[in-house]
């Protein structure tokens, strides 16, 4: 599934993550592939969180994401610009 993740620049939690620089939290990240993998029809099940590594800093905008099915679960990759900015799985 390829798809475009919304981080919300006037969401209030940029005001405290990080002031005059925001960043996305991880845990933003990863709750963004969470909701897309329900839409794949993967909603209720029980997901592990798995070598999520975050290569750079985010700043609130948009940015394209693959999120590929394995034998063991959903490879997630978020893109910024021509790189990838994130790699992780969620192991179900």
């Amino acid at each position: 599934m390829n798809g475009i993740f919304f981080f919300d620049p006037t969401d209030k939690i940029y005001a405290d993550h990080f002031p005059g620089n925001p960043v996305v939290p991880g845990s933003l990240i990863v709750h963004a592939f969470m909701e897309a993998s329900k839409k794949m029809g993967f909603a209720g099940k029980g997901y592990a969180i798995e070598s999520f590594r975050f290569k750079h800093f985010i700043s609130p905008g948009e940015y394209p994401f693959n999120i590929q099915v394995s034998s063991d679960g959903l490879r997630c990759e978020l893109y910024q610009n021509d790189r990838t900015v994130v790699t992780g799985s969620l192991k179900i």
